[in-house]
């Protein structure tokens, strides 16, 4: 696809100081486009054709700051290139570009992969009719009151066309003269922040997130609640139910085998299998069966969904083969893998892959190959002082304060060992308060 050669270099006002762009980043700035655009395009409005568009919360993406080339990879970035095939679905296909040469032009995020130069010509009446409408839509105010709303949640740092300039970095500046080398009359440039090029926003965490998750837990005293949170958007939908029956013992720790079926151990060292009746109106369930006499010691349990249930005890982390059914738990094996688990919490994000906080708020996350052997990774080294933490996959994770807030968080692959893309909501809490059970955990593998 062809690109145009000039230069989106951008004039000395917007090397943005560190300091101001990450006040930028951090608060979300709304301000109201005050300036009258020119007849390029109108003031935003509900656009006429439009991307589909995810449903979403009220929770939004800040404005990007000013973040200008310094190092060249014109690989064309995920976030870049799932925008453009959007716009090619809603408008029909256009020439496009995204990469650049690092030795040609000045400076450009086309030479990080990260702006794309789509071709609507300007003095085409269709053509401009669409580039208006996509426009109007980037820029327009959701139904919530968030300005600038979809150029937020893809990462928008800058957008030029036909001798103007929107700014995330100045949004109440609306639309600003631009007299770079090109007029940029046959294209729109779309420069985005790294996060929208790495799909690190709310637009994708929407788009490809989607499930409930099924939470149970057990109260100081006994009785087990059941609730329900949105995944896509970090809403607690239903409950909490809570049971008027008690288990009887003094639980130390669970895990959710599927919708009916929850396994919990004693503090006397026995293990046992929880069958829930109801979970709508009421929480009922039979009476625990015992299915483990002695030597259920784990602090910690958490399963896989695929037939791995893991356990710590004193720093060893166990794995126990399982068949897991309607009421029914089967114990085929028990396998050490290793000691050093010194977790305070643990929880399975996928086959054979676990996560867990230590005490001092560290994420670590483990891939589970056998005995003695693991991949291990830390993705953030504080700040995850939790009680309690879950996962019902989908890269999604819970964590649960000591003082019952309940937060999520969005890790877009939880599979790669890093925590640079872990999406964080902390002003959007599931809760702010509430969540008082002793244990927590969440059906594995309901969220994709």
């Amino acid at each position: 696809m062809s690109l145009s050669d000039s230069c989106e270099c951008l004039p000395p006002p917007e090397r943005t100081p560190l300091l101001v762009k990450s006040l930028f980043r951090m608060a979300g700035l709304a301000a109201a486009v005050t300036t009258a655009l020119a007849a390029t395009v109108v003031a935003p409005t509900a656009a006429l054709a439009a991307p589909s568009t995810p449903s979403f919360s009220s929770r939004i993406d800040g404005y990007a700051a000013y973040d200008g080339q310094d190092t060249c990879d014109p690989t064309a970035k995920p976030g870049v290139v799932g925008f453009k095939d959007l716009v090619n679905a809603t408008y029909g296909s256009h020439t496009w570009g995204i990469g650049r040469d690092c030795g040609s032009g000045g400076t450009s995020e086309h030479k990080e992969g990260r702006a794309l130069d789509y071709h609507f010509n300007y003095y085409d009446a269709g053509q401009r009719a669409d580039a208006t409408d996509l426009l109007n839509w980037l820029l327009a105010t959701d139904s919530y009151g968030n300005r600038h709303a979809m150029a937020r949640r893809l990462g928008m740092m800058y957008i030029i066309w036909n001798n103007k300039i929107w700014k995330a970095y100045e949004p109440s500046a609306g639309w600003q003269s631009y007299s770079g080398a090109s007029p940029h009359t046959d294209h729109i440039h779309f420069s985005f922040s790294w996060a929208g090029a790495q799909k690190r926003t709310s637009w994708w965490s929407a788009d490809h997130v989607a499930g409930n998750a099924s939470v149970y837990g057990v109260l100081p005293d006994g009785r087990m609640t059941y609730s329900v949170i949105d995944a896509g958007t970090g809403d607690r939908t239903f409950g909490p139910v809570i049971s008027t029956a008690t288990l009887g013992f003094t639980p130390k720790a669970m895990a959710t085998m599927n919708f009916n079926t929850i396994l919990v151990t004693s503090t006397a060292g026995k293990l046992y299998r929880v069958d829930v009746r109801t979970n709508n109106e009421s929480l009922t369930f039979d009476a625990p069966v015992e299915i483990g006499s002695k030597g259920w010691t784990s602090d910690l349990l958490a399963y896989d969904g695929a037939g791995n249930l893991f356990g710590i005890a004193d720093g060893q982390l166990r794995r126990y083969g399982v068949t897991v059914g309607t009421h029914s738990v089967t114990i085929n094996s028990n396998t050490l893998i290793g000691s050093g688990f010194t977790l305070n919490t643990l929880t399975a994000t996928g086959t054979n892959w676990i996560l867990g906080t230590t005490s001092t708020g560290t994420l670590r996350s483990y891939k589970i190959n056998g005995p003695d052997d693991w991949n291990a990774a830390t993705l953030d080294p504080d700040g995850w002082g939790f009680t309690h933490l879950m996962s019902p996959g989908g890269g999604i994770y819970f964590g649960r304060t000591s003082s019952g807030g309940m937060y999520h968080y969005h890790d877009v692959n939880p599979y790669d060992l890093n925590g640079s893309d872990v999406q964080y909501h902390l002003s959007d809490p599931v809760d702010a308060s509430g969540w008082t059970q002793v244990l927590l955990s969440t059906q594995p593998r309901t969220v994709s």
